[in-house]
């Protein structure tokens, strides 16, 4: 019995392992035909394996040990090429939209909740606001290592998230977060600072 599961895991990784370079030159044909929509498309649908081998084959670095659920929405994907950075033993939760309109960097060790959102443009469209009062903008997102984003947390263009810091479900960020602070609230706002020798953090 013990055999059998591992020979069918051995088969499975097998049939993995061929089966994505496939995948990827097909999907290259349809980004050709279709432009960054067909990209988006199939990494939202894809089983959280190969959408991390299409994120690769299209200029992503994800690191090891990604405890990724899938369900990934990609926002702005035209040209993807070294707009993401994903570090070791990073978290990203189902649901999480990314947009790669500009770099996005998450750490070492962070984690990334249910349904959160990084956004890294501004653009109110073709209202006449955008000629002075907003104007299209596009920023990095830093999330450095150790962090926490909250489910349902929105992080704005510009931001950078602070070394082992907490963002809470639902904040908005709109500001830098320091390292080992707390925030939440619309728009996020420091709860309290967390001491990193009483957690081990240092």
């Amino acid at each position: 019995m013990h055999f059998g599961k591992l020979l069918a895991g051995g088969v499975r990784v097998a049939l993995r392992k061929g089966w994505a370079p496939v995948y990827v030159l097909w999907l290259r044909w349809r980004v050709f035909v279709w432009g960054a929509w067909a990209l988006e498309h199939a990494v939202a649908q894809c089983p959280p394996w190969l959408a991390l081998e299409v994120l690769r084959a299209f200029g992503a670095r994800i690191g090891e040990g990604i405890d990724f659920h899938g369900r990934l929405i990609l926002h702005g994907a035209y040209q993807p090429r070294g707009k993401l950075q994903v570090g070791d033993w990073c978290h990203i939760g189902p649901g999480v939209l990314l947009d790669l309109t500009g770099p996005i960097t998450l750490e070492d060790r962070c984690t990334v909740a249910a349904r959160a959102q990084i956004f890294t443009h501004q653009d109110v469209g073709y209202t006449p606001l955008r000629e002075r009062a907003y104007p299209t903008t596009v920023a990095e997102v830093v999330v450095e290592s150790g962090a926490y984003i909250g489910a349902g947390a929105t992080v704005l263009a510009g931001v950078r998230i602070g070394r082992c810091s907490v963002v809470a479900a639902g904040a908005v960020v709109t500001e830098d977060v320091p390292p080992y602070t707390v925030v939440g609230g619309v728009p996020a706002r420091a709860i309290k600072t967390l001491n990193p020798e009483a957690l081990g953090l240092q």
